[in-house]
């Protein structure tokens, strides 16, 4: 449950782990709770038929067993409540180090993975006939604007690592006392269920489509986009990753390795999507550890690489202003690029944070650049085939437009904006 503390983290990092534990910890009290109840009414249901020493054994035991049980369940909300708490926490602070990161790369100070500020050359402030005494002290004021700044970022990458401690203590300190039987009771807290898809198609459109894709349950936004992307560039890619083995199962080839799963019983995230999505997802589950949990999370280049063997790139969509870390993209630099790939058959997703009326991170697909009466738009496919009004609110008050069938269009300047990163294959081999 440890969050590595750094740059990285607070730039990029997210407290999934912290959630998800929370929310183990209150299905696995729901699940204590239920499965006692059930156990005392069977238990009350026999013992109408004794009397005497029976009956009063019954009760006392039925008596102690509620007890017992209800600690346990307390001490599940209260392990739920401390992982959210803490979660909530780290936010805090990676959002006050994101802010100070972020103003410092774009003044053009180096910030080191650990959180060290490096001030810039003040030959890059003072030009032209600057005595030595002038460059000197520029030079000393840029310096203490990086002590301030190092420090600001140190101090919140610290209360970081200091809350996750504080978070694991916390949950540990609720189920003190308890065996690990108490701690995980019977039951797929944590894990979905499975569906039986044998019945249908592999393609339900014929062959592999951007419209099989709708995320349900999972938090696998950053894979379905990637195969959404794919599935609408470059089809084949996706027939020549799946072989149907003619006896119920599938073979996904990884690049490290097959996976075979059977289509009887494929991860069921609650959404109508096509079969070959529901047969990637169980595998990529199994590849990384056989849960769901292994595919809650990720970056869409990430999934290029593993599925594909995709060389791949990713960036900033406007980072004019990071000269020495940065990709030194203008938005216009960044729809050209797009637009290569696109017209290339290489796919493109793009990755927003805490914007447009999305809450946490979310990647989409691009499904298209395009220049009409002189402005460059961007048009994106939301991997949930959907828009919540949230977003088609989020979208339309940063100057672009949503629509309930998941499409999002803005023009590349208010695009450049709101998203932080574009993940693209640069080269299928």
């Amino acid at each position: 449950m440890t969050v590595a503390i750094g740059k990285t983290q607070a730039l990029e990092g997210d407290v999934s782990a912290l959630r998800a534990q929370a929310e183990e910890f209150r299905a696995n009290g729901t699940l204590l709770r239920e499965g006692n109840g059930t156990a005392v009414r069977l238990l009350g249901d026999l013992s109408t038929s004794w009397s005497g020493d029976a009956a009063d054994a019954a009760a006392e035991s039925m008596g102690r067993a509620e007890q017992q049980v209800r600690r346990i369940s307390d001490a599940h909300v209260d392990a739920a409540d401390a992982a959210d708490s803490g979660a909530d926490a780290i936010e805090g602070y990676q959002l006050l180090a994101r802010t100070s990161i972020t103003q410092a790369e774009a003044e053009d100070f180096r910030v080191a993975e650990d959180g060290s500020v490096t001030a810039p050359s003040a030959l890059l402030y003072v030009r032209g006939e600057a005595d030595p005494e002038q460059l000197v002290a520029a030079q000393h004021a840029l310096d203490e604007k990086a002590r301030q700044y190092e420090t600001s970022i140190k101090q919140n990458l610290a209360g970081m690592a200091t809350e996750d401690a504080e978070a694991a203590e916390a949950i540990s300190s609720a189920f003190e006392g308890m065996s690990e039987g108490d701690m995980n009771p019977e039951g797929p807290p944590t894990d979905h269920s499975t569906e039986d898809r044998s019945d249908d198609p592999l393609y339900p459109n014929g062959e592999p489509s951007i419209d099989d894709i709708d995320q349900g349950d999972f938090g696998d936004c950053w894979l379905l986009a990637a195969l959404g992307s794919t599935a609408l560039s470059n089809p084949d890619k996706i027939k020549d990753l799946i072989t149907d083995n003619g006896d119920g199962t599938y073979t996904v080839h990884f690049q490290d390795g097959d996976v075979t799963v059977n289509d009887d019983a494929l991860l069921d995230q609650g959404a109508d999507q096509g079969k070959w999505v529901a047969v990637v997802e169980t595998a990529y589950a199994e590849r990384d550890g056989g849960t769901y949990d292994e595919i809650e999370g990720g970056f869409s280049d990430h999934a290029y690489q593993d599925l594909f063997g995709a060389d791949t790139g990713n960036f900033d969509p406007d980072s004019t202003n990071d000269l020495f870390f940065g990709d030194n993209k203008s938005p216009g630099d960044s729809y050209n690029e797009m637009q290569s790939a696109l017209n290339d058959g290489r796919p493109v997703t793009a990755s927003v944070d805490g914007r447009i009326g999305i809450d946490g991170g979310h990647a989409l697909i691009v499904t298209n650049v395009y220049e009409r009466d002189g402005v460059q738009y961007v048009e994106m496919m939301n991997p949930h085939a959907s828009n919540s009004t949230d977003i088609i609110n989020g979208v339309e008050e940063a100057g672009g437009e949503a629509y309930p069938d998941g499409r999002i269009v803005m023009n590349i300047d208010d695009f450049s904006e709101e998203f932080y990163k574009v993940r693209y294959v640069k080269d299928w081999d």
